[in-house]
């Protein structure tokens, strides 16, 4: 008999233990839920709410959600999640326990690359609605980045500008490197101090990848040769390499020297083969006026040409007043003055020609002048290895109209420098942006 008790509890035992250790299974969690995410007539999450800071280059947080209403018409699990956009995303999963209206938060993962307004669309089952999420830029936060080419030689450098023994930098003397940004923010970058002189920048990166930047000079070069300057920013450093010259000698304090027999030669930049040669031959009275005559030898065509002289501190060309444009072309023209230079000039210095006007080959009247802008009175330049100081920077724009209307530029546009006691070494010719002619100076004497 005590066996057969045994046995049955034994029995109940088993069967109680077997139902104790099942939990109660709800159909309906196992099972994807169903419903739709709200929105509005034009497609936006409604509502939606936007939480946290979206900063350039920083990871988000457990601040930064996104919090949007869905209609349960079926409890179930869900997965709530949007695109990837600009390097972060958002997303959420659970179980809806019931039907009905829940305002669920979606996490945001990553990390904003740029500063923008980034479009996201969020998505649960087969709905989908958009908003909007503002990054910006933190205006303190530093930059991280790496130079280019680093340890060795800086990549893409590329020098610009002259450098001149004991003749401080200008705006026009800089240095470009690369360097790789990786997180968006401020930066400055430094080189060492060679030879008296030495290089740097500041400012902000917009952005992250490949980028240049250019490096300012400051000091003064003390002696001549090749100087060899290290950049270092951060964790990465490299070098790059400026050649310091002397100045070139003079003994005349004219910008357009006007002395017998003087002569330049110039290279042709447009046309590689030819080489031009003025040299003053001789004198001439035009007009009750003494001018020098200037030759102007070309391998291909000539020669020609020019009467130039000076009025106290004027240079004058006398010449066919429309010679400076191919705009139109006076059919008998009467020659004229114009005033292609002046001594004792100021940077930002303008002055004009006379208004010219005649019978154009076509039968219409022209009349035509020349405005002059002094952009640099005291640049330092360096051409053909030749480093020159003192050196007026010019430009000159024809203007035409006809009678009664009034004076148009006509897309013409010319450079010239003039240097002190050598005078032209610089000329450029554009029309509409395209360069027509150029030239470089090469050799000169001036007597």
């Amino acid at each position: 008999m005590k066996i057969v008790s045994i046995y049955f509890l034994v029995i109940i035992l088993f069967f109680l233990l077997f139902f104790s250790c099942q939990r109660p299974i709800n159909p309906e969690a196992e099972l994807p839920s169903n419903g739709f995410l709200i929105k509005d007539d034009n497609g936006n999450c409604k509502p939606v709410s936007v939480n946290g800071n979206y900063v350039v280059g920083e990871e988000l947080s457990d601040s930064n959600t996104l919090e949007v209403q869905v209609n349960v018409t079926f409890p179930g699990s869900y997965t709530i999640s949007t695109d990837t956009i600009n390097g972060y995303t958002f997303n959420a999963n659970g179980t809806f326990t019931s039907k009905g209206t829940f305002t669920i938060e979606l996490f945001g993962f990553g990390n904003p690359i740029l500063a923008d307004t980034d479009h996201f669309t969020i998505t649960y089952n087969s709905t989908f609605c958009e908003t909007l999420i503002p990054v910006n830029i933190n205006a303190n936060k530093p930059a991280s980045f790496t130079l280019e080419g680093a340890p060795g030689a800086c990549m893409n450098d590329t020098v610009y500008g002259s450098y001149v023994k004991g003749i401080a930098p200008d705006t026009s003397d800089k240095v470009k490197i690369s360097l790789n940004v990786t997180i968006p923010g401020t930066y400055t970058i430094a080189t060492n101090t060679v030879n008296g002189y030495n290089f740097s920048a500041s400012g902000r990166f917009p952005v992250a990848g490949i980028q240049t930047v250019l490096l300012s000079a400051s000091g003064k070069p003390i002696n001549t040769g090749t100087d060899v300057f290290t950049v270092t920013a951060q964790n990465s450093s490299c070098n790059f390499d400026v050649n310091v010259l002397f100045a070139v000698a003079v003994n005349n304090n004219d910008y357009y020297p006007l002395t017998a027999n003087s002569y330049w030669t110039y290279d042709d930049l447009v046309h590689s083969s030819d080489t031009i040669k003025r040299t003053i031959t001789d004198t001439i009275t035009l007009e009750s006026n003494l001018y020098k005559v200037i030759r102007e030898d070309v391998k291909f065509g000539g020669p020609y040409q020019y009467f130039i002289r000076k009025n106290l501190s004027d240079y004058l060309e006398y010449a066919a007043p429309n010679k400076y444009t191919t705009f139109f072309q006076y059919k008998n023209p009467v020659y004229a003055e114009i005033p292609f230079l002046k001594e004792n000039l100021t940077s930002g210095a303008v002055w004009r020609s006379p208004e010219y006007i005649d019978t154009a080959s076509d039968g219409k009247v022209f009349t035509i002048r020349y405005d002059f802008t002094c952009i640099d009175a005291n640049a330092t330049v360096t051409l053909n290895g030749k480093a020159f100081t003192n050196v007026y920077k010019i430009t000159m724009l024809p203007l035409v109209k006809l009678t009664g209307n009034p004076f148009e530029y006509t897309n013409e546009a010319y450079v010239f420098y003039y240097t002190e006691g050598v005078g032209l070494i610089y000329m450029k010719k554009t029309l509409s942006g395209f360069i027509q002619a150029e030239w470089q100076i090469r050799n000169w004497q001036v007597n």
